[in-house]
């Protein structure tokens, strides 16, 4: 009898006993998981300070802007905000030297054209386009055009086959190289499609020319955005519109680019992903925290900031493009 009761009593103490060291080996990996949860953003964290710059260098072009340096304090003291670093301020004289101070690592950070972000793209690949700035409430982005004059029926490319093309000079963006460039893209070779490619003065006087007939069609640019009837927002039909140009109504657009960023501010691709996400963050915020500082450093464009990708300057990438090269510049020079 004691013996059974004996057996009864080690037999409860035994499950009771297994049943605790599980419950226990449990919670001790709960303990574990909890621990190794809380630990990751802590190593995270670390590793994005590891890898954290000590300070961010930041380029502006002044030209000769002598007060370039009062005007821009204020966004350089808000990207030290959004940066949670120091910024230091590099005064550049032209938007050349800035793509030279960006692709050869001198500065960090620099607001470029389109094609000067071309530029540094094609001559080190290390620098990566954040936000673009806008004039208005529209989206911060133009359009290379090509246009002539209205017809009874609707004018096409095929249609031009033959004719004279007004073109800017050889250094123009939206009025030589972009337009070249992308209209080959397209399959069209402005060379071979166009009996003669002249150039004029500006893109307005290329539009005289259409009206008057001594060429059939002529590049410009537009933002495409806003009525159509008053030459859209800007650009050069808005330009022959306002100054009252006559035979306004008898222009159209035949063909337009894919559409163009206004401008690229730009980081070097080497700097941590985590600090390209917190700056382009803070910029696509600045105008309406801090619209003194944005204007300090887009007082031209005063829309606001829109993110941008690399895809997104694909129009002005084309133009060194080495496939493009003998269009762009038949001579070689």
């Amino acid at each position: 009898m004691n013996a059974d009761r004996r057996e009864k009593n080690l037999q409860v103490f035994s499950e009771a006993y297994v049943e605790f060291v599980t419950l226990l080996k449990n919670c001790v990996r709960m303990i574990l998981l909890a621990f190794c949860l809380l630990s990751l953003p802590i190593t995270a964290h670390a590793q994005d300070n590891v890898d954290m710059p000590d300070r961010l260098r930041l380029g502006v072009i002044v030209a000769a802007d002598e007060g370039a340096r009062e005007r821009v304090e204020s966004f350089r003291l808000a990207l030290e905000e959004i940066a949670d670093l120091p910024v230091d301020l590099f005064l550049l004289q032209t938007m050349g030297e800035a793509v030279e101070a960006i692709a050869s690592g001198r500065i960090d950070y620099v607001r470029l054209s389109p094609s000067a972000y071309a530029a540094a793209h094609a001559l080190c690949g290390c620098v990566e386009p954040l936000v673009t700035a806008g004039p208005d409430d529209f989206p911060a982005r133009f359009y290379a055009v090509l246009i002539t004059r209205r017809g009874p029926e609707k004018m096409s490319l095929a249609d031009l086959a033959g004719t004279r093309l007004a073109v800017g000079a050889r250094q123009a963006v939206t009025g030589y190289r972009v337009p070249l460039a992308n209209l080959a893209a397209d399959g069209i070779n402005p060379r071979t499609h166009f009996s003669a490619l002249v150039e004029v003065q500006n893109p307005v006087e290329g539009l005289k020319a259409v009206l008057d007939g001594r060429l059939q069609s002529s590049l410009a640019w537009s933002t495409l955005a806003g009525e159509a009837k008053t030459g859209y927002t800007a650009g050069t039909l808005n330009d022959y519109y306002v100054a009252g140009g006559p035979g306004f109504k008898d222009l159209e657009i035949v063909w337009r680019s894919p559409p163009i960023p206004y401008s690229a501010h730009s980081l070097r691709t080497d700097l941590p992903d985590t600090l390209k996400r917190r700056v382009r963050a803070g910029l696509m915020d600045l105008r309406r925290e801090a619209p003194d500082a944005y204007l300090a450093i887009e007082p031209d464009l005063p829309g606001g900031f829109e993110p941008v990708v690399h895809a997104d300057y694909r129009p002005v990438l084309r133009t060194y493009d080495e496939s493009f090269t003998a269009l762009l510049d038949p001579s070689g020079g």
